[in-house]
Parts: C-alpha cells; sequence; structure tokens
C-alpha cells in the first residue's frame, strides 16, 4: 500500500485492511451463492512446500507450523476456501534424485508430518530440546539450496539431521513415567496400529542390513517370504521374534515416529477446522515396497497398475471383488486410516477402482471391469469409521484420464452418481464435442453435484505456461498447446471477445473465472501465486529431479500473491465474480453487490484510487472502471458514512505507517517470482 502525494487522497494497495476483510468475504459468499459455487471450494497444496520462517525453516514446510495457520488464516479470505487438500503424505524415498508424493507409502506418514518444534513444548513434556531443533535449522541453512527447492534430505532420510533430533527425543520419551500421557498415548496408538507398524519397522531394520529396498534380491529366502502364508510358518515366525528381540528400540523408534507424525497431523487438522476449513487427504492408487513384500497375497505378481511407466504394484483384480481377499482387506485398511486422519478423502486414480487397466510385466495390457462393487466396498469401509451418516460428497475420484465412457458417450453407471475431478486445461468445443469447463459437464448433462472443476492440480502444465501459449512438453502427439482450443469456449461462456482472450492476462483471468460458476472448485497453489514453472515434470522428471514436488512457497507469500494478482495471472476471486456476473447479467439486477465486486477487484489489482469525499467522488477517478448510475446511489446512501471514515481512519493510519518506513527503510521486503 502507498500514499498518494494528493492531499487527503489515499491511493489503496493490494493488501485488503482488516476493516475489509469482512466486507470481503461477505461479498464473496453472498455473489458465490448468486453464480452457483456453494459446494466445495478446494485449495490444493503439498504440505512440505508451505512457508517456514528462516529462523525456523527445517527445510520442509509443515501442516502443524505456527506459518502454516497464518498462512492459511491470510490466504482464506483471498481465496474463499473452505476445504484444504494435501497430496499423499506417505513415507518418500528419493528416486533418481526427486521426492515424489505419489511414490510414497500408503499406509504409514512419511517424517515432514512431524513439526519437531511441538516436541520442544510442554504439550509433548519437552522431550526435544530447542538447541537439538536449532540444529535442524543449522544444517537446512548450511545446504544453500535455492530459495524455492524444499530440502527433502534434511528432513525425510534416515539418519537425516531431522531424523537424529528425533532419535533424542525418542531416548528422552523413554525415561519418562510409565503413566505419562505421551506413554500411555503411544501405547493404544500401537494397540490400534500394530498390524502394519510392525512389519514396516521390521522392514526398515532389513533394508538396513541388505542396504536395499528390492526385497526380492535379498540373500535369506525367509526375509524375502516373512509375511507370506505360503512359506513355512514355523520359520516365519521364528524369524519374526528374532529380529524384533534384537532390534526392538530400532523397531519402537520407527513406532514412536509414527505415533508423532499422526498426533501433529491431527493437530494440524483441528487448526484448519478452527477457521471452518476441512482437510482433505489423497489416498494414493498405490502402495510402497514394504507393503508389497508385506501383503504379498494382495497384489497380482508382476503387474502394474495405471499407466507402464508408473511402475506401481496392481493390486490383485482377480480377487479384490471378494471383500475376505488380501486384496480387499488391505484396500480397507489404507482407505480407513485415510478416514481416520482426514475430514474428507480424494481418490488418486479413481478410475482404477471401476475400470483399471493393467500391465503385466511380460504380456499385454487389459482392463478389468469392476463394476461399482469395489467403490461401494471403499464406502462402506469410510462409513465403519465416520458413521451412517457420513455424506459421501465428500469423497470425490480421479476419473480423469481413466476409461469412464459407455459406447455410446454416456458415464459407465459407477462413474455417473459420483463426485468426479476434473481440470480446464484441455477445454475445447468442436463440432458438438464440449470438454473441460464447468459449461461443458453440465451440457452432458451431470448434476452440478457430480463433479469438481478448476484450472490445474499438480499433474498439468500450469495455467500462466498455457495462457502465454508456451507448448506442453510432456505431450509427445497431438495438441501441444492448450491455449488456442480454450479461446471460443470461453469467450462464448463469458460473452467475452475471443479477440481480447488472444491477450495472456485476459486468458488468464477468463480461465480462472469460468470454474466460479460450477458449484464444486479446485485451485492449486501454484496457479493461485501466478507461477509458470511446472509443479510435475511428467516425462522430464529425471532431467529436472530437483525442481520436482520442491516449488517451496516463499515467506515473503503476501508480497508475491498481491504482486500475482497485479500482475493478472494470480488468482483474484473477485475479478472471476465479476466476469460471471457480467456474463449472466447480475451486474443488472444485483447492483449494489456488482458495485462491491468491481472495488475489491481494483483494490486487489492496485488498481483503484478513492478520495475521503463521497463515492460517487471514488467512482468518478479515471482509475475506477465505472458501475451503473443506481449502483452508485444506493452505494453511496447506504455506506458512505462508513466509507468516508474508513477512509479517513486509513489516511491517517498510514501517514503513520509512511513516517515509520522513511525512519527505517529496510522494514519493506522486496520479493520476486522465479522463473523457470
Amino acid at each position: 500500500m502507498r500514499i498518494s502525494s494528493v492531499q487527503n487522497k489515499v491511493s489503496f494497495g493490494r493488501e485488503l485492511r482488516p476493516s475489509e476483510i469482512k466486507e470481503f468475504e461477505a461479498a464473496s459468499v453472498q455473489a458465490k451463492q448468486l453464480t452457483g459455487q456453494t459446494g466445495m471450494s478446494i485449495f490444493i497444496v503439498h504440505d512440505p512446500c508451505l512457508p517456514r520462517e528462516k529462523s525456523m525453516d527445517t527445510g520442509l514446510g509443515n501442516l502443524a507450523t505456527k506459518e502454516a495457520q497464518e498462512f492459511f488464516k491470510y490466504m482464506k479470505p483471498y481465496l474463499g476456501f473452505n476445504t484444504v487438500e494435501v497430496l499423499p503424505q506417505g513415507e518418500v524415498a528419493p528416486f533418481k534424485g526427486a521426492y515424489c508424493a505419489y511414490a510414497g507409502s500408503a499406509l504409514s506418514l512419511g517424517n515432514h508430518q512431524i513439526n519437531p518444534l511441538l516436541l520442544t513444548t510442554q504439550q509433548f513434556e519437552n522431550i526435544l530440546k530447542q538447541e537439538e531443533y536449532n540444529e535442524i535449522v543449522e544444517a537446512n541453512n548450511a545446504d544453500k539450496l535455492e530459495p524455492w527447492h524444499a530440502n527433502y534430505n534434511n528432513v525425510m532420510k534416515d539418519g537425516s539431521p531431522q531424523d537424529k533430533a528425533l532419535r533424542a527425543a525418542y531416548e528422552r520419551f523413554k525415561n519418562l513415567s510409565a503413566d505419562s500421557k505421551l506413554k500411555k498415548e503411544f501405547a493404544g496408538y500401537v494397540g490400534k496400529n500394530n498390524d502394519w507398524l510392525e512389519p514396516k519397522g521390521i522392514f526398515k531394520v532389513l533394508f538396513r542390513e541388505y542396504k536395499t529396498h528390492k526385497y526380492n534380491e535379498w540373500e535369506n529366502e525367509t526375509d524375502r517370504n516373512l509375511y507370506n502364508p505360503d512359506y513355512d510358518l514355523e520359520k516365519r515366525k521364528a524369524r519374526i521374534a528374532d529380529l524384533i528381540k534384537n532390534n526392538e528400540d530400532d523397531i519402537n523408534f520407527y513406532k514412536f515416529k509414527q505415533y508423532i507424525a499422526d498426533s501433529h497431523l491431527a493437530i494440524a487438522r483441528k487448526n484448519l477446522n478452527d477457521i471452518n476449513v476441512e482437510l482433505k487427504g489423497d489416498c494414493q492408487i498405490g502402495f510402497s515396497a514394504d507393503e508389497k513384500w508385506a501383503y504379498p497375497k494382495a497384489f497380482k505378481p508382476d503387474c502394474c497398475i495405471g499407466q507402464k511407466d508408473w511402475g506401481l504394484p496392481a493390486l490383485d483384480y482377480d480377487t479384490i471383488t471378494n471383500p475376505d481377499s488380501d486384496a480387499a482387506k488391505l484396500l480397507k485398511r489404507k482407505v480407513q486410516l485415510c478416514a481416520q486422519r482426514y475430514d474428507s478423502i480424494r481418490f488418486d486414480v479413481g478410475w482404477a477402482y471401476v475400470n483399471p487397466r493393467i500391465f503385466p510385466k511380460n504380456g499385454t495390457e487389459y482392463t478389468q471391469y469392476l463394476g461399482d462393487t469395489v467403490l461401494n466396498f471403499i464406502e462402506d469401509a469410510v462409513k465403519e469409521v465416520k458413521g451412517d451418516d457420513y455424506d459421501l460428497k465428500n469423497l470425490i475420484y480421479e476419473f480423469e484420464g481413466g476409461d469412464i465412457f459407455q459406447d455410446n458417450g454416456d458415464l459407465l453407471p459407477p462413474v455417473k452418481n459420483r463426485v468426479k475431478v476434473f481440470g480446464t486445461t484441455y477445454m475445447h468445443e468442436n463440432n458438438g464435442d464440449v470438454w473441460g469447463s464447468n459449461d461443458a459437464f453440465l451440457k452432458r448433462g451431470w448434476s452440478p453435484d457430480e463433479f469438481v472443476v478448476g484450472v490445474g492440480n499438480h499433474d498439468p502444465q500450469p495455467l500462466r505456461q498455457i495462457a502465454n501459449n508456451v507448448r506442453d512438453l510432456t505431450v509427445e502427439e497431438g495438441n501441444q498447446f492448450h491455449k488456442e482450443p480454450a479461446i471460443a469456449p470461453l469467450a462464448r461462456i463469458l460473452k467475452l471477445n475471443p479477440a481480447d482472450l488472444q491477450d495472456p492476462v485476459e486468458f488468464a483471468k477468463a480461465k480462472w473465472a469460468e470454474p466460479m460458476s460450477a458449484k464444486n472448485n479446485q485451485m492449486f497453489y501454484m496457479d493461485v501465486f501466478g507461477r509458470e514453472e511446472r509443479f510435475d515434470m511428467q516425462n522430464l522428471n529425471e532431467k529436472y529431479p530437483e525442481r520436482i514436488y520442491a516449488y517451496k512457497i516463499p515467506e515473503n507469500y503476501r508480497e508475491l500473491y498481491h504482486q500475482a494478482v497485479k500482475e493478472g495471472y494470480g488468482f483474484n476471486i473477485m475479478d472471476s465474480l465479476e466476469k460471471v456476473f457480467k456474463a449472466r447479467g447480475f451486474d443488472k439486477t444485483h447492483p449494489v453487490l456488482y458495485a462491491q465486486i468491481v472495488r475489491f477487484r481494483d483494490i486487489l489489482t492496485d488498481n483503484l484510487e478513492e478520495t475521503i469525499e463521497t463515492p460517487v467522488k471514488a467512482a468518478q477517478h479515471k482509475r475506477i472502471k465505472p458501475v451503473s448510475v443506481a449502483a452508485t446511489i444506493i452505494l453511496t446512501v447506504v455506506g458512505g458514512a462508513a466509507i468516508i471514515k474508513g477512509c479517513r481512519d486509513l489516511f491517517l493510519s498510514r501517514q503513520k505507517e509512511a513516517k515509520k518506513i522513511n525512519n527505517n527503510p529496510s522494514a519493506l521486503n522486496k520479493g520476486k517470482i522465479i522463473n523457470a
């Protein structure tokens, strides 16, 4: 924000004043109700990329930190979300230098779900010393990575600086009295979860011995088959007992970390719930090597699921429709852990529960239609945790990219009545074939509460690249440019001039606006901040491993968000609502609300100057786009006095602020967007 040199005139900056937030939120809620956006509004983040203060930065963000609380609280009014969705939060090992969230464990949580700073508090009986926490931060700073680079190695790896600090905390934990709160909670946690905790702890021991997670290469045959029911039971029992006896402390340390991770995730969830936001987890389709080793009968031998290059083990789809099969039992365990940890769930590669594509190691790809049997099984499993009255519309499925249509173009019956997740990257219309927009899906006869739509997520090309007509390097053939096919539908839906949408900024704004008319929508944090880097490089990941899943939200996110909005690429909810209002004629039927939307849009784009005289004078200023005369008169009568007082108060407060800045120029924290 800045002070104008003109006396008694205030130039509003990009950030809202505290006194404006309530009015902004009220206008946003009312406008969304009119446009039909009355369901889920999902803000997707990758929690290791959440902001951290430099003095507290261990290398990764964490949902249970103070900085995460402040971030979501700050962004909530501007974005209007009621749900935060996180990518899979399991244990992830680096593959060719990259940490991909979708290549991790399905049952356990990663070390990055632990906020070590909490362990220095009385809530966790001070089992970590502040200086030990500081050592994690110092180790992160010593790496001197790029500011945007999430430092996974400092936190995730066994033996990392964070892991060493957790070992120190564990040693103090062991010395707590048996009746301490933590000891009792830990015992209860292990009692409920030991079915998966113990095999994972043992796998850690064997991994250390053999130095590889490829258990088929382990020398000891019993170790390779330790949980295979077809192998000698007595040998297996004896070996398990021996491993536990000789490695009890290491196995319990693993269990301790999982207990702390689950405890901290619960704290993070409560923090979000306290600001009326739900936490949605991502239930990944795959499983990790230790899970395949511990449940060998649950998987189809030498088969992958989804796409061949994913390399993810396929559950045994020949038996999965039998609830007593190992495949069904493992799937249920995974789903119910998600139901316990999160308010709601997104199912990664949801089409694989309906019409999976299976890739045998030595054979031909095939699909296996399952109907709705597995989906019903999943939903019953969730209800066992959440209760029979749980709204299954809170479960959303990634059906995009799968074989979900019948020959006549209709959805497969199991897909039809469930909430589907789609993006607008491939928006087009051609000879009656429409796709990739709220409008297109409604034209196909889908109910508004049957789908979620947004400009993108972690997978596709970012909006800023599309708007600038950058070629999609991950598309090997076909349409590698996604801008041109979207111009005609956007212009028709929003009643805009197609020629205007050639401008990258106007195109980006139109793409943001279209999903605002959907009942359920979503937004990815990279697009919200107007970033042009691709979060998941897809087939280019091996070339740029340090970039995959590694773009952190900087500490000065406020400045960078408002800069992105001013540039026109970041998400400006009021700009989106203004476009939808104009397209539907709500600017005429609801002029007062429309005037509020326009005013807030221009405040956020730093394109509004108001005087302390009257709103009429403000509307006449050359930097304000005009609103209807009727709306201006009504706004003057109803809100004039309050606005005049607010402007006067702002002017006086900004005079004081300007003096402080003049006396201390270093108080201004400049930042810039990092380009690819």
